[in-house]
């Protein structure tokens, strides 16, 4: 039977968006950011619910990996008018997904390479 690459690679995507969604790594909602519900979300907003998701993973004793490599505000705001508004943002969710699934992708080359973590050089 032959199985082509991109329907592998489009099971995979679907893999590993149930994982993401079983153990809360679901995007923030718009709802969740515009706390004021005019429709925008403002950079104080943003900081806000950020705060708030990331304090809560803490408090539950969470990983923080790739905390740095979180979403900010200066990435979604594409126009740079100071608002984020819904497209800005699910723009802004989509691309940071494909950023870390290609760093997923590389560190499973690496580790099949046995260059992972605790690969021994």
């Amino acid at each position: 039977m032959k199985v082509s690459k991109r329907f592998i690679t489009l099971l995979s995507v679907v893999l590993l968006s149930t994982v993401g969604v079983a153990k809360g790594m679901n995007p923030i909602p718009f709802s969740d950011y515009d706390t004021n519900k005019n429709g925008i979300i403002s950079e104080a907003e943003f900081d806000t619910a950020k705060t708030a998701r990331m304090t809560k993973k803490a408090e539950e004793g969470r990983q923080m990996r790739n905390i740095g490599n979180s979403l900010m505000f200066a990435d979604i705001d594409t126009n740079k008018d100071g608002k984020v508004t819904a497209q800005e943002l699910s723009t802004g969710q989509q691309m940071q997904r494909q950023k870390q699934q290609q760093n997923r992708n590389k560190n499973q080359k690496k580790l099949r390479k046995g260059q992972g973590r605790n690969a021994k050089n």
